[in-house]
């Protein structure tokens, strides 16, 4: 006998959808009335009027009585507001050499941050000490566990967002590592967990340079190179959430047919546009420069350098390879560079610019990033995408 799934068709579904969709306009929208709401949403009135009650017991949103009266020449309308603090957001941002743990509201906005340094505890009890963090912050707030919508972390290595665990994290040393479950044991909160680059790529769309935007690219370029894609406005893992590894892009087929991997376990592009990879280019030319880190070596270019302008010039010839493919690939409304070598991106991305506008037909923008803590807004970000509550998507 077939049978039909009537989920959707029940009534308390469509009274979820609609309160989902009354509160999201209060959000976006501050400032209206109920009947704005009714008209603006097509919903009736008092559906719109039991939907506010109930948000506002909830404490989702406040409401104030207007300056003016209506249009009418009646009452005042009380006018809806969202709490931002209605609830907050733990935000964990997992880096190879420090961590940061932070307690934002519902709009992103930082509330309170601590950095703790990985490699001190990664060999010992790594999610004991971040627990422990976490639970002095949100005492240090005047917050109790009651008031924390969920946990959103970020960690540089390919995880299942599943199960939480992290497939592989070289720098903390991680295979098959259950941090989910690990982090879930010591605090009493919903936990999420996606790749770091996954994560910053969510902050990006929501708060940054690619703000509200539905098609993103986000590379960071460091000591590797990451890659996170928002397609459609979803955020796109791939079969087994290695999407958006581009460390192993190929960018010069002659080269890569005699690739001999400058560091173990990096891919081409990583090889050749990596931190530590330029370093080495440069230490290899001048071995007094051993001790200059990639920092140093755009510094020394900007003003001129010989050697680090031809060490730069490589690295930049090979991203604007890269870019061209991605771009060609998935055909962004943007593209945002991040990481500590994109710091430096105001001085190399007219190079980048003008190598995009050469090799494709269609224009597409692209963008270093300025927002600050971009890995803890996206670990908020993925919270309220993932977390079953009236802002989720």
């Amino acid at each position: 006998m077939i049978t039909h799934d009537n989920t959707h068709a029940r009534p308390n579904y469509l009274k979820y959808l609609n309160k989902k969709k009354v509160l999201t306009y209060i959000r976006d929208s501050e400032g209206q009335s109920r009947a704005s709401i009714s008209k603006a949403l097509n919903i009736s009135k008092p559906t719109v009027s039991n939907i506010v009650e109930e948000l506002l017991k909830e404490g989702w949103i406040t409401e104030k009585e207007s300056t003016f009266a209506s249009a009418s020449g009646g009452r005042k309308p009380y006018r809806l507001y969202f709490n931002r603090n209605a609830k907050y957001i733990v935000g964990i941002d997992i880096g190879g050499t420090s961590t940061d743990v932070g307690i934002m509201n519902l709009e992103g906005e930082l509330v309170s941050l601590k950095q703790l340094s990985t490699q001190e505890y990664v060999q010992d009890d790594f999610t004991s000490a971040i627990s422990s963090e976490v639970s002095r912050l949100i005492q240090k707030c005047g917050l109790s566990h009651k008031h924390i919508m969920a946990v959103g972390v970020g960690v540089p290595g390919i995880t299942d967002v599943r199960n939480g665990a992290v497939f592989e994290a070289p720098s903390l040393g991680w295979k098959n590592y259950p941090l989910r479950d690990r982090l879930s044991e010591q605090l009493p909160l919903p936990v999420y967990v996606d790749n770091d680059v996954n994560v910053a790529v969510l902050g990006e769309q929501w708060k940054g340079a690619a703000k509200s935007k539905q098609n993103v690219i986000l590379i960071t370029l460091g000591t590797g190179v990451g890659c996170g894609i928002i397609l459609n406005g979803r955020l796109y893992r791939g079969s087994s959430f290695a999407a958006g590894e581009i460390g192993y892009m190929i960018t010069d087929k002659k080269r890569a047919e005699a690739y001999d991997p400058v560091f173990s376990g990096y891919g081409f592009l990583e090889s050749h546009v990596g931190g530590p990879s330029i370093v080495k280019k440069m230490a290899d030319t001048q071995p007094e420069r051993r001790q200059w880190t990639a920092k140093d070596t755009f510094q020394a270019a900007m003003q001129g350098d010989e050697l680090a302008l031809n060490a730069v010039d490589e690295a930049v010839s090979h991203i604007a390879v890269a870019l061209v493919n991605v771009i060609a690939l998935f055909n962004p409304e943007c593209v945002v560079l991040g990481g500590g070598i994109s710091k430096s991106g105001a001085w190399f991305l007219p190079k980048i610019r003008g190598f995009i506008e050469k090799h494709l037909p269609f224009v597409t923008d692209v963008y270093v990033t300025h927002l600050e803590h971009v890995s803890l807004i996206g670990a908020a970000a993925l919270c309220l995408r993932e977390h079953d509550s009236p802002l989720k998507p």
